[in-house]
């Protein structure tokens, strides 16, 4: 038995190094720590520094996701005690999500506009649902669906022969005549095929399929707008408001596009444009007239971490390296940028977590994330 011993003692030293090792480089996410230590505050709040310090769902929700695949349990608490006790009255069962909270016209630190924002809601409830998985915690899958119940029943609308469709909010986007104003980057396809999966008495498949021919029709060029409209009678438009452009919301396509390969492999392709316009200027520009394709602005550095995985998919090498360079270049003290801007570092986090492998979406939108196991390759 001694010899036995010994080869196991061995074995069980070399595994414990080779953990190690792995950990080290595996394991922790540096760019979570700079935009944690920055962003966040140590109650759970994350706020929007050049924004006139506001808070917003979206940015609660997006942090609770990274709080997810960073295995960063302590802050993702804290992270979702913040935002039901902030935003939702204390509680999931009755209220969805604030949007927007910050410095009131009178002085004092509140919610400021009480409608929410369905593509917040989604993301809440998809990271709780997930979390409680992974984690295997009851209470966050029930906090997962009781969001989900009230996503069904505020936010998503039968749009006539489209068949029913998520509204940005549940208040403001059902228009006169029939019309529905809608928000194409309000939709990730892994979050659909997972609720689909939870929930499978639900509208999602259906719902997800809708919104993307919605989405199709009006980024018929290559190019997805910011916003655009729909009516009940099948037609898409583009957004009688507002200019016809792709920008700060429409960016976010792109990286859903990439993200989703697992789940729909055509997704980058539907709105392949944009990589053109990438290459041509060398880098994303910050604003495209969705009709005629002409661009304008200088991209913002969180751009072109976003366009990581589209690029990515489109098998765009030389185009995804400038990139890479110009992030690699523009890291200043491990933020994107000088000042750090919010929406520049919540876009790196997805997109370069998703090149580095922190996590990917399952064809059934499961997020796969590298710390459920060291010893699975990703």
């Amino acid at each position: 038995m001694r010899p036995f011993l010994i080869v196991l003692a061995v074995l069980v030293a070399l595994a414990a190094g080779a953990g190690a090792w792995l950990h080290r480089i595996y394991g922790a996410w540096g760019e979570w720590e700079s935009f944690a230590s920055h962003f966040i505050q140590p109650d759970g709040r994350v706020v929007d520094i050049t924004a006139g310090s506001r808070s917003t769902s979206e940015g609660q929700a997006y942090s609770l996701f990274f709080a997810l695949v960073a295995n960063d349990r302590p802050r993702f608490d804290r992270i979702l005690n913040w935002t039901r006790n902030n935003l939702a009255d204390g509680d999931f069962a009755k209220k969805l999500p604030a949007w927007l909270w910050g410095l009131k016209s009178d002085g004092s630190w509140g919610v400021i506009d009480d409608n929410a924002a369905s593509d917040a809601d989604l993301w809440l409830a998809y990271t709780l649902l997930e979390a409680g998985r992974l984690w295997q915690d009851e209470r966050l899958l029930e906090s997962g669906r009781l969001v989900l119940g009230l996503i069904k029943e505020q936010e998503i609308v039968p749009a006539g022969v489209w068949g029913p469709v998520l509204l940005p909010a549940p208040r403001g986007f059902v228009l006169e005549g029939g019309r529905f104003r809608l928000n194409p980057s309000y939709y990730v396809r892994a979050q659909f095929e997972a609720l689909a999966r939870i929930d499978q008495g639900g509208p999602w498949l259906q719902v997800g399929a809708n919104t993307q021919r919605a989405i199709e029709a009006a980024s018929h060029s290559g190019y997805a707008p910011d916003w655009f409209v729909v009516d009940d009678q099948g037609q898409a438009y583009p957004d009688s408001e507002k200019p016809n452009v792709g920008s700060y919301d429409a960016i976010r396509v792109y990286l859903w596009a990439g993200l989703s390969e697992a789940s729909d492999p055509t997704a980058a392709s539907k709105v392949s444009a944009y990589a053109g316009a990438v290459a041509s200027i060398g880098h994303p520009p910050e604003f495209v007239d969705v009709a005629t394709g002409g661009t304008s602005g200088g991209g913002p550095i969180g751009f072109s971490a976003a366009v990581l995985p589209y690029l990515k998919c489109l098998g765009q090498d030389s185009v995804l390296k400038n990139q890479q360079k110009r992030l690699r270049e523009q890291r200043v003290a491990g933020h994107l940028g000088q000042p750090p801007h919010y929406y520049d570092q919540v876009l790196g986090l997805f997109g370069e977590g998703a090149l580095a492998k922190r996590y990917r979406f399952e064809k059934d939108g499961r997020v796969k994330v590298r710390w459920e196991s060291l010893w699975v390759a990703l």
